[in-house]
């Protein structure tokens, strides 16, 4: 397989870039970043190496820059990790159009040098899911974003903790926005293929409180030590995993939505797919709790108003 990630140089980019380089199927990982960057980008590539030197991985890793991305051509998946990061005083929207440029620039110029999967996790990752999705002009299957996936797996370990389980009992998900209006399902939470509201433990259930933590999750660990990359990294493994070895899994990712979900449309957001080797290769239409609906059209609704923003940028 090969795999390219834009943004290599930078905190996620460059975890993503080891978990992948370690990894058997990988044979050609390519590290692209900017001009300024090229110094950087040699040094994770030599590093990565010697980290592979006792391993089975005999990866190729290849370094290149943005202003020349041909060295993308045929690759499998493109991981897009560019961006900037919300700083103090700036608001959501300004995040978004500062970033959408950057996005939608890489999406268009990937296009133009062949067919392949645009990995979004550059941050409103929503928005620009939406964005690298109208600027490529892919198929929808082949544009999707981290979403909810890692929210997903951080609220399933709460679930584990709380009811004293191995995390592999416990099936749930969040869906909507990679942000604050995220939806857990608990309609769709099980314990052991038991329904979550059959234990009597649920009543105490501090939903609130863990919900809140998941969504400050990353500006905790931010505040902490400087920013968020093993994470995230993990997340995007399991995510090219499911593509490369065809799994054709479930997971709660940003995707293009037509009506799947409550009449709900042209919008990217965290929804339950199903995704093998050809991308997504279906959006998993699933009928929620009355709150739960109405919570996930308002997410829609919020994150409609940024791609709207950011289209033409």
């Amino acid at each position: 397989m090969k795999v390219s990630i834009i943004g290599a140089s930078g905190r996620v980019g460059s975890a993503t870039a080891l978990l992948l380089a370690k990894e058997p199927f990988m044979k050609d990982l390519v590290l692209i970043g900017r001009k300024k960057s090229k110094n950087k980008l040699e040094g994770l590539k030599r590093d990565i190496y010697d980290a592979l030197a006792g391993s089975r991985s005999d990866a190729n890793i290849f370094v290149g820059t943005d202003d020349d991305l041909k060295i993308v051509d045929e690759s499998d998946v493109v991981i897009i990790t560019s961006g900037v990061p919300r700083t103090e005083g700036m608001s959501r929207m300004d995040l978004a159009k500062i970033n959408a440029k950057i996005v939608g620039n890489y999406a268009k110029k990937i296009s133009e040098i062949c067919d392949t999967k645009l990995f979004i996790i550059t941050n409103p990752v929503d928005v620009m899911t939406y964005k690298a999705l109208i600027d490529s002009k892919y198929e929808r299957n082949n544009v999707f974003g981290l979403g909810t996936h890692l929210d997903s797996l951080r609220f399933k370990v709460a679930i584990a903790k709380f009811f004293g389980v191995h995390i592999d009992e416990v099936r749930t998900r969040i869906i909507g926005e990679h942000g604050d209006s995220m939806v857990p399902l608990l309609s769709a939470t099980s314990i052991g293929g038991i329904p979550i509201q059959k234990f009597e433990k649920f009543k105490d259930l501090p939903i609130k409180e863990i919900i809140e933590d998941v969504k400050t999750k990353g500006e905790q660990i931010i505040r902490l030590k400087g920013g968020s990359e093993f994470g995230p990294a993990a997340a995007i493994l399991n995510v090219v995993g499911c593509i490369v070895n065809n799994e054709k899994r479930l997971l709660t990712l940003s995707a293009y939505v037509n009506g799947e979900f409550d009449g709900i449309r042209d919008v990217c957001i965290g929804v339950p797919v199903k995704i093998g080797r050809d991308g997504i290769e279906e959006v998993v239409s699933i009928d929620l709790d009355k709150d739960e609906i109405e919570a996930f059209r308002k997410s829609a609704e919020i994150i409609k108003k940024y791609c709207e923003e950011v289209k033409f940028i």
